[in-house]
């Protein structure tokens, strides 16, 4: 047995498949099987059920799994702290990131930290901010970005960065060109929405009810993924949107959008990790320099009080 056999079998017990697994881990499918295959042999014991559509664990398969995750994160944590020792000549960080931090404030940062070491590998995976809340306690990146407050309260929290959530017509909308919109006329048009558990959405429903409103009261036209999407739709559409200034600024400028004095919401950018758990010296390195590049006011900085966030 093999820590590449072991490799291989954690990732198709994982995605229950051995296409997929070949995907990720960039080997043929016909070498993910034959790995498999040499391990059932090898003990005389099938490790998985297999069917047209997926793979599932058999008892033995689950036992292996168990033990084989348990394996290759020791390997794991000793190349991290064998990589400590190289100075960051090499290295590999892991980031997860929701949307708008991912698309629009993250790039810059990573992209200087790449040009003082080039050595270093950077894997940025990026989606809403519940799923990346969820990553950082999988233990599966070293650090996450999100929009919002984490729900585990448990997880290290940091002040990174400030955006403001605006509200954003297009053209069609009778709103176009109108700077100042009563409250009370929210209920007066249609509106396209981030998906649930975005930090946008979170944000914005949270003042909707601030302010007196149920947001199933609203309209929703569309419900999409991306800030890119939702400014798309917004210029074809008579629709309002709550969307990032970021996201929204180039739009702006070329007279494309109009922003509407109705909603804003200030939200805070957050680095979350997982509290415990050692950093790679890579993760630190990246974390030290954001600091120094956003000179970040030790007034504002966020302290931590059981991973609650308090100024």
């Amino acid at each position: 047995m093999t820590l590449e056999q072991l490799r291989i079998f954690v990732a198709v017990a994982q995605l229950e498949h051995f296409t997929r697994a070949a995907d990720r881990l960039k080997l043929s499918q016909s070498a993910v099987s034959s790995a498999i295959s040499a391990l059932e042999v090898e003990h005389h014991l099938q490790l998985f059920d297999r069917t047209r559509r997926h793979v599932e664990l058999t008892a033995a398969g689950n036992v292996l799994l168990a033990e084989a995750e348990a394996i290759i994160s020791r390997v794991s944590l000793a190349l991290r702290r064998i990589e400590d020792l190289s100075e960051l000549r090499r290295g590999h960080l892991s980031v997860a990131a929701s949307q708008t931090v991912a698309n629009y404030w993250l790039p810059p940062l990573l992209q200087q930290f790449h040009q003082q070491y080039p050595g270093v590998t950077i894997d940025l995976w990026h989606d809403n901010s519940t799923r990346v809340e969820k990553r950082i306690v999988q233990g599966e990146v070293d650090i996450g970005f999100i929009e919002q407050e984490p729900r585990d309260r448990s997880l290290e929290v940091e002040q990174v960065a400030f955006d403001e959530l605006i509200t954003v017509v297009g053209p069609l909308h009778c709103w176009f060109g109108v700077d100042q919109v009563e409250l009370s006329r929210l209920l007066q048009t249609t509106w396209i929405m981030r998906e649930p558990g975005s930090g946008t959405r979170a944000l914005f429903e949270d003042a909707l009810k601030q302010n007196g409103f149920d947001p199933d009261s609203l309209e929703a036209s569309l419900t999409l993924r991306t800030g890119e999407a939702v400014l798309g739709a917004v210029r074809a559409s008579n629709s309002a949107a709550v969307v990032s200034s970021l996201v929204a600024k180039a739009a702006l400028k070329a007279g494309e959008l109009h922003q509407v004095n109705l909603i804003r919401i200030p939200r805070a950018f957050l680095a979350i990790s997982l509290p415990g758990r050692a950093q790679p010296k890579t993760a630190k390195t990246f974390i030290d320099m954001m600091r120094r590049s956003l000179q970040i006011d030790e007034d504002a900085k966020v302290t931590r009080l059981n991973g609650r966030i308090r100024k």
